[in-house]
């Protein structure tokens, strides 16, 4: 209540209750202090009093409870119900105003009130008779009754009993025309219990419960009323309905918008002040498209891998793997993110991502804050270089999927010093930005053959036929999506960018990137060909005189040589082993970090030239399984063991006939042939820095059974490696 409320308030004043008027006897601190008809006293503050002048000011107030539907009636009907009460209170206490504090002239008059000791039928036939009298000498009234629009101007015994029953049991509401206010009457004229009830009964539609009509809800709320024995509750069907509609359309249409919708009232109210483009949120979503499996020549599902800079919207990590993604693959896209990629439009001619660090960005210099920066195309032009730039992660988002909270990553992340923020369990809304970016991918996948919608009803027909429509490989899909991020997304303006005093402005990802960028200055990762190893599981193995065995297979290499005769407990404490780089998805070859120069050495597997299948531990599980059922390594010697395995992977290479491996297969060789692409970068890195090999821009795809190559391009600026510099620590850049 405001300070002139106060004033305009005085001792005496009349305020509208829901049951009537009251009197002010006094004006309090917090409020004031109410007398009714009945001589009973109540206090009400100030923010439950709305002040105004009611039917030519003789009430200076009402009361919250009256509110919005008082104000919400026309004048004729405000001033019909008030009319109404005066009759009431004249019949009950004699006095129209119901207090003798505000009694007219002549009152009080035979025989209202108790003063008299009359009956309350007798005083009915009295106020019954002075009403039709009083209508009688009504002009107005007379010519409404001449002309047909009214029956009679007299007022009947049973009118007035009618009046006094609806305010007994519902105070001033039960005096307003159900004609007047219909159509008009708000929510808040539904009984609280009522409320209470529908609350209950919707708080259940969570995501959980199937959807139901409407009926049927208005069903279980009657059968609730009905348990808890209320009997006796006013329910304006048309009302109850229609709000019962509303309560229940808010939630949505379906089981998922429900959850939503439950999702909404636990959500935060601002944006969280991130302004680092390293902030990060990653996650893992069935591509809305099948693709093509070349080996096999039948189609299947691949997953998108996504990690989007938050505060720009960038997308700096997509990979296509196979279903269902592993830990190690999200540590290959974190990879990703860390190196700057770069495509080249050339008239109608699109590449596809080229890692910007062979050699232009590669710094070995022992100030690794020097590092090079690649210029981001923020220009309208489609010609030329679109890079995707790579940075310093400081934080990633993730849900808690086993492949983001496992041991693994978790290490990865730590070792880089990343910060892993984990959804609520049960609120996807917590990774909101990369969810959004899989609503985005819809365009890209309507653009390619194969889309097959969000669900089954968007399907059509010709959906995995290829007689009907070619699908793309997964490597080709892969490549369409990163057309689509440089050359669309990141060209586009993003709603949900936005700049304080710069509403209007429609930035793209790549020009809030940029701004970014000059406030936070160089956050690029140094460009180091054995990154890649950091993002690779490490096994702890005990060298022989033959090499290194592992899982029955033995790895050797020139790296070998340093690992003999090394003295006990020099990687660990508690043991002589050594530890060695390992991709689960390219098992033909270990890794090993050599103590003198610091670089990493490959070692291979003594019988890679024998077979030409993808050697992945999925095909080495089911080579093992072979094994055992032929009798086990028991059975044969050592080199009959080789041998079997030899022959196993053999076999594994003719068209086979169980679906489930058939489609484990088709993953197998999906993820080998990218450790090949990723390894292959990193070699051509290494070649380019050892002197080896010219420096060029490009990888060429590989072929089946190839080793990437680099072609002949236009050669850029050589780096001169510093093998005394120290290994980057990346949790030290900033």
């Amino acid at each position: 209540m405001s300070g002139s409320a106060r004033v305009e308030l005085s001792v005496g004043a009349r305020v509208l209750q829901s049951t009537g008027p009251a009197i002010v006897i006094a004006i309090e601190r917090h409020g004031v202090c109410l007398r009714d008809v009945h001589g009973d006293d109540s206090h009400v503050v100030w923010k439950d009093l709305a002040v105004k002048a009611i039917a030519d000011a003789k009430v200076q107030a009402t009361h919250a409870s009256l509110e919005p539907w008082w104000s919400s009636l026309d004048d004729a009907a405000r001033a019909e119900a008030l009319v109404r009460h005066e009759v009431i209170l004249e019949v009950l206490t004699g006095y129209r105003m119901g207090f003798p504090e505000l009694a007219q002239p002549g009152e009080p008059h035979v025989p209202f009130g108790e003063g008299f000791g009359a009956s309350m039928r007798e005083r009915v036939q009295a106020m019954a008779r002075q009403l039709s009298l009083e209508r009688e000498q009504d002009r107005d009234l007379g010519r409404r009754v001449l002309s047909g629009s009214i029956r009679d101007s007299t007022v009947s015994e049973a009118t007035i009993w009618n009046w006094l029953n609806s305010w007994k049991r519902e105070g001033l509401r039960g005096l307003v025309d159900g004609r007047r206010s219909r159509g008009k009457k708000g929510f808040e004229a539904i009984d609280p219990l009522l409320v209470r009830i529908v609350d209950e009964e919707l708080a259940r539609f969570d995501g959980s419960a199937s959807k139901v009509n409407l009926k049927e809800l208005e069903r279980r709320v009657h059968v609730r009323l009905k348990q808890e024995g209320i009997t006796d509750l006013r329910l304006p069907q048309r009302l109850t309905q229609q709000y019962l509609s509303s309560r229940y359309a808010a939630l949505g249409s379906t089981a998922r918008q429900h959850k939503s919708a439950k999702m909404r009232r636990q959500r935060g109210h601002a944006s969280y002040p991130d302004t680092h483009p390293g902030h990060l949120a990653v996650d893992v979503t069935r591509a809305d498209g099948l693709v093509w499996d070349e080996f096999h020549g039948r189609p299947y599902s691949v997953e998108i891998i996504t990690i989007i800079s938050v505060p720009t919207r960038v997308i700096v990590a997509c990979r296509v793997v196979p279903r269902s993604a592993n830990a190690i693959e999200v540590g290959m896209a974190l990879y990703d993110a860390m190196r700057p990629f770069s495509m080249v439009v050339d008239g109608t001619t699109v590449d596809d991502f080229r890692w910007c660090g062979i050699p232009a960005s590669l710094d070995f210099t022992p100030h690794p804050l020097v590092a090079h920066r690649p210029r981001l195309k923020i220009d309208r032009s489609m010609q030329g270089e679109h890079i995707k730039p790579g940075l310093i992660p400081k934080s990633i988002r993730a849900d808690n999927g086993s492949i983001f909270v496992g041991t693994h990553l978790r290490a990865v992340l730590a070792d880089l010093g990343v910060d892993l923020l984990t959804s609520r369990v049960g609120h996807p809304t917590d990774n909101a930005h990369v969810e959004r970016w899989h609503e985005t991918l819809q365009r890209a996948y309507q653009q390619v053959p194969g889309s097959k919608g969000r669900n089954v009803q968007e399907r059509g027909r010709f959906v995995g036929h290829e007689a009907f429509e070619p699908l793309l490989t997964a490597r080709e899909l892969q490549q369409h999506l990163h057309r689509f991020i440089a050359l669309d997304y990141h060209r586009s303006p993003h709603d949900g960018i936005h700049l304080p005093a710069l509403e209007g402005g429609r930035f793209t990802p790549l020009e809030r990137f940029d701004m970014l960028s000059e406030a936070t200055g160089r956050i690029l990762v140094p460009q180091h060909p054995d990154l890649i190893y950091q993002f690779l599981p490490i096994r702890w193995l005990t060298p022989g005189n033959a090499g290194v065995a592992y899982r029955g297979l033995t790895y050797d290499g020139p790296i070998m040589d340093e690992l003999y005769g090394l003295a006990p407990r020099t990687f660990r404490s508690r043991d002589d082993k050594v530890p060695f780089f390992y991709d689960p998805h390219d098992r033909s070859r270990l890794w090993h970090r050599s103590r003198h120069d610091g670089r990493v050495h490959e070692m291979q597997w003594r019988q890679a030239h024998l077979v030409n299948a993808p050697l992945t531990d999925t095909v080495v599980a089911r080579a093992r399984q072979l094994i055992r059922e032929r009798g086990g390594n028991n059975a044969i010697t050592k080199r009959g063991t080789m041998l079997e395995i030899v022959d196993a992977l053999t076999e594994l290479t003719t068209p086979p006939n169980a679906d489930e491996w058939r489609a484990q297969l088709a993953s197998a060789r999906l993820r080998h042939e990218q450790a090949l692409f990723d390894h292959a970068e990193a070699d051509a890195a290494r070649d380019v820095i050892d002197g080896r090999a010219e420096p060029t821009k490009t990888p060429s795809e590989p072929g089946p059974g190839q080793v990437l190559s680099f072609p002949q391009g236009e050669p850029r600026a050589p780096h001169d490696f510093d093998w005394d510099a120290p290994w980057p620590d990346y949790r030290g850049t900033s």
